[in-house]
């Protein structure tokens, strides 16, 4: 039996496998004890699904441990004094199981501690007890740490500042006898570098009146002199005032030293000159996020004497950092300005999209892309959309990949190709084995092929199933020229063999099903009434095996009809898979080893997200899907008061909500908010 008579082969990212020893032997059934006790417990193997879901596999693609993303054996404990000791946090984690404890040396500043217990419940139990507790006359904050928070070549960082001050400068004026002469310094000028700075300039009326025309130039260097502007062109008269402050040093250390005053600074750097709209702009790295919010308090909008009794601007942000190399790059700058146009005229300066490094390709260096916000929620937005076109967008469809086999049949190619010519600039990837389909492209094209991609799938979705039972050898006969012929006629993604089932799988209107019945009747004419007399049978094609693949309860495959159910398992989800025998009573599960010789990677990895997701989805009271939009986490349920954080979208989770985390209101207060706000709405004419 041809491969393709099994169009069912489907995941959402190709996870990450490898083999690992099971912490006890698997259980197995009482009819095969006797036969497997001289044999050694098969190797758990363990996969990654979807970046961060950590999942082990026994026989059958049977799902032994799920660690979730949000899950984590590590503790951060923050707004400690800086004066306790280490006894003193002994003490406080004495009722929980602790492996590993680092705490910085005591200082006057305050610290975070991180933990490590023994179990991700453990540490579950720890945040949810000590988050906001008393200890030492303060009160502590606990998080779990984000499980996977670097992400291949995307580190995610919550403990920096962003720093903005004016550089020293002054203001000139300059005067001219003729407009031509006030407009040729004013081309010259405007947007020149000088020094540090980089120099405006624009005409103007009123005082100080210097010249029949006037021009202001802004943004001088301190240092500027009149003999310096008069190199610019014939002034008439030139006037100069006063500098904000005169040394850029001098500023740059107060500043710092300030910062050490809330906490300790991993890393400072200052963006080199010339300094745009005539501000300085840095980064600065804590040890924890306390320190940098503290920093935020203590700084953000003060004018102290030494910037000159200008505004000093002290933001805590959330940023992400990605490296590239130059050729990817390119293919996204003029995307990623884009983005970033699009994100700062909604958001203002709360999101930042700096490019540093090798964006002029000089070398083989790679180029960093610095995503930041003051704000996670919109973090999250941005990093979303910045990964799309980065690596593609996957369509999803109820959170999960949206797909139908329509897509890989010639009928689909077609469809794709219509949306390429309608949408120029946009890139549409089949992926048939992972039964995905991604895009890249402008966001705005993306939106638009996104949508039509969807109503398609909607409408191939509301057409009807017909199922048609296939008894005994009918099944095999039915396997070959027959099932050919009825796909060419309808599809092979309207008609497809449901194996363990025993039945034909048919997608349409009547004319179809009639269609149908009318081959499995043709079908069936030509099947004898002799019974099989094979003493070893295939449990699939009821032929002699080709190609026998002997499993350890004693039943022989065909080694096309055994590959066959395994990949077929990614549209039926029935796990664990066991063989199907005895009329599909035995009850000896598949062997992961043989699956993963029988099977490409790809295939093989189809399956184990199929396992997953499947077992995911049947256990409704402890998986959870993440509340953010195409965001494939899931968690696990946790105490009303514990806040989660995911680790792809980097949203916060209310567990007890099972929405985004409201701050400062408890779920009750929200209920009542979300109510007065909707009978606000219903009485508003």
């Amino acid at each position: 039996m041809p491969d393709s008579s099994y169009p069912f082969q489907r995941s959402v990212s190709a996870p990450k496998t490898s083999p690992t020893h099971p912490r006890s032997s698997p259980p197995q059934s009482s009819s095969s004890v006797d036969a497997d006790s001289s044999r050694k417990p098969e190797l758990w193997y363990a996969a990654t699904i979807s970046d961060h879901i950590k999942v082990k596999f026994g026989q059958g693609f049977e799902v032994r441990e799920v660690v979730t993303g949000f899950e984590s054996r590590w503790v951060h404990l923050g707004n400690i004094a800086g004066h306790v000791t280490s006894p003193a946090l002994n003490k406080l984690l004495a009722p929980y199981q602790v492996d590993t404890l680092n705490a910085p040396e005591p200082s006057g500043k305050p610290m975070t501690v991180k933990v490590q217990f023994t179990s991700t419940a453990e540490a579950m139990q720890a945040v949810t007890n000590l988050h906001g507790t008393e200890f030492m006359h303060r009160n502590l904050t606990a998080k779990l740490a984000i499980n996977n928070s670097s992400r291949g070549n995307t580190v995610i960082t919550d403990t920096d500042v962003h720093v903005t001050w004016e550089c020293p400068q002054r203001v000139g004026y300059a005067g001219y006898a003729t407009l031509k002469e006030a407009k040729a310094v004013i081309d010259a000028v405007n947007g020149f570098p000088m020094d540090y700075t980089i120099v405006s300039a624009a005409l103007y009326d009123g005082l100080p009146a210097v010249g029949a025309y006037n021009v202001m130039l802004k943004q001088l260097p301190a240092n500027t002199t009149e003999a310096d502007l008069r190199k610019l062109g014939n002034a008439e008269s030139i006037m100069l005032g006063r500098p904000n402050y005169p040394l850029l040093d001098r500023a740059t250390k107060f500043v710092r030293s300030k910062l050490e005053e809330c906490g300790t600074i991993t890393s400072f750097d200052v963006l080199p000159p010339p300094f745009k709209d005539g501000m300085v702009k840095a980064w600065a790295r804590f040890t924890s996020p306390a320190e940098a919010r503290a920093a935020q308090d203590y700084l953000d909008s003060r004018h102290p004497s030494s910037l000159g009794l200008t505004t000093l601007s002290c933001r805590h942000v959330v940023s992400m950092s990605h490296v590239l190399t130059h050729s990817s790059y390119q293919k996204m700058r003029q995307d990623l300005a884009w983005l970033r146009w699009s994100w700062q005229r909604r958001f203002g300066q709360t999101v930042s999209i700096s490019e540093r490094g090798n964006t002029r390709g000089i070398d083989d260096s790679p180029v960093y892309i610095r995503l930041s916000s003051e704000q996670e929620g919109l973090l999250s937005g941005l990093k979303y959309e910045f990964e799309q076109l980065l690596h593609g967008e996957t369509i999803t469809l109820e959170r999960k990949p949206a797909w139908d086999d329509f897509f890989a049949c010639p009928a689909g190619f077609s469809f794709v190709a219509q949306l390429h010519r309608q949408y120029p600039g946009i890139q549409i990837q089949v992926q048939s084995t992972r039964r995905a389909l991604s895009l890249w492209g402008p966001i705005n094209l993306r939106h638009r092929a996104r949508q039509d991609i969807i109503r398609k799938i909607m409408e191939l979705k509301s057409l009807q199933f017909w199922h048609i039972p296939l008894a005994g050898k009918l099944l095999s006969i039915f396997l070959s020229a027959d099932l050919t012929s009825l796909q060419e006629a309808l599809g092979p993604e309207n008609c497809f063999l449901d194996c363990r089932k025993r039945i034909l799988v048919v997608r349409g209107n009547e004319s179809a099903f009639r269609a149908a019945c009318k081959a499995v009747q043709m079908a069936q004419s030509r099947q004898g009434d002799e019974a099989c007399t094979l003493v070893d049978i295939c449990p699939v094609c009821f032929n002699e095996p080709v190609v026998s693949m002997p499993l350890d309860c004693g039943h022989k495959w065909c080694r096309i009809c055994l590959v066959g159910y395994l990949t077929s398992a990614v549209d039926n989800k029935m796990f664990p898979l066991r063989c199907l025998g005895d009329e599909a009573t035995c009850t000896h599960c598949i062997p992961l080893s043989l699956a993963r010789k029988l099977l490409s990677a790809a295939d093989f990895n189809a399956v184990i997200e199929a396992a997953f997701w499947s077992y995911a989805h049947s256990r409704p009271e402890e998986f959870h899907h993440c509340p953010t939009p195409n965001c494939t986490q899931v968690y696990r349920s946790a105490p009303p008061n514990a806040v989660l954080q995911c680790p792809s979208c980097l949203v916060r989770i209310c567990p007890a909500c099972r929405i985004e985390y409201h701050d400062g209101l408890t779920c009750k207060e929200r209920d009542v908010a979300e109510d007065e706000l909707f009978k606000e709405w219903a009485s508003t004419p």
